[in-house]
């Protein structure tokens, strides 16, 4: 059982850690809007996104040896990574907000539409069989959505990211055996 010293110091080490990753969430959106400036931002969004998933798992771990002395229970390992996308997702949903709320205006659907419209997407459609009555309901329903509504479309999707994510990390990086000095 976790005393409340234990949960207190999991949740102070899980909201640095997930301001970390929330930054290079937010930095790796930047790098998807910026994407329709300079395409070769596809692939840096791509990379932080990743990265994100690697620094955590590191940073669970070196939590585990250097506060733990390398002892933390499969569901120490899970709640603090649960933790960690919790605090990094609602930094990330911020980030949104303000994006789509004061700078978007309209920017990324206009991408999305002017996309739509080009001959190769329309040739992709058709291969799917997406009729463009469909495709034009889907974006007029987009352009509906508020933007407190997209970014908690976001939150609730890294939310629920995190909780696939951390299954397998607190497997990885739990252990019961104290380091050796």
């Amino acid at each position: 059982m976790t005393t409340r010293e234990e949960y207190e110091q999991i949740k102070a080490f899980a909201r640095i850690d997930g301001a970390i990753m929330g930054v290079m969430w937010i930095i790796s959106f930047a790098c998807f809007i910026a994407q329709f400036y300079m395409p070769l931002l596809n692939m840096a969004a791509l990379i932080f996104g990743i990265a994100s998933i690697i620094v955590s798992a590191i940073r669970l771990r070196n939590f585990r040896d250097n506060i733990l002395d390398g002892v933390i229970s499969y569901w120490r390992a899970y709640g603090y990574s649960l933790l960690t996308y919790f605090y990094a997702a609602l930094l990330l949903a911020a980030a949104q907000y303000i994006y789509f709320q004061f700078i978007d205006h309209g920017f990324l659907l206009n991408q999305y539409t002017a996309m739509a419209s080009s001959p190769e997407f329309k040739s992709i459609m058709t291969l799917y069989g997406i009729k463009a009555d469909e495709m034009k309901l889907t974006m007029d329903t987009i352009a509906t959505l508020r933007p407190i509504d997209i970014a908690l479309q976001f939150l609730t999707t890294n939310l629920f990211l995190g909780i696939v994510i951390s299954w397998p990390m607190a497997a990885l990086i739990k252990s019961k055996y104290k380091r050796k000095f």
